[in-house]
């Protein structure tokens, strides 16, 4: 039996009621979706088979690659020249439409 001193009555528009079990539905989604994502440190599915002399070859490629970097670096440009190259570009029409 429950003591009257722990009841209590709360009025909500319609509005409202619909606007929090909204939220609790889509809280509830989520949390269930998020549970059953499984992270990439717990699964290793998107890997393949092992292959140490693709994974060997790679590396290979890589290195050479970062050697090749080192010897004659790519003039870069930083984004603010980047996009102030566009709009000239784009005021001289030299952009295909």
């Amino acid at each position: 039996m429950s003591n009257p001193s722990d009841q209590f009555t709360i009025t909500v528009s319609r509005n409202e009621l619909e606007a929090l079990l909204r939220r609790i539905v889509r809280e509830e989604l989520t949390r269930l979706i998020e549970a059953q994502r499984p992270s990439l440190l717990d699964s290793w599915s998107h890997e393949g088979p092992d292959d140490l002399d693709g994974d060997a070859a790679l590396l290979a490629e890589v290195l050479a690659q970062i050697e090749r970097e080192a010897a004659t670096p790519t003039p870069r440009i930083d984004w603010a020249a980047a996009k102030a190259e566009l709009a000239r570009a784009e005021a001289a029409g030299e952009l295909p439409d």
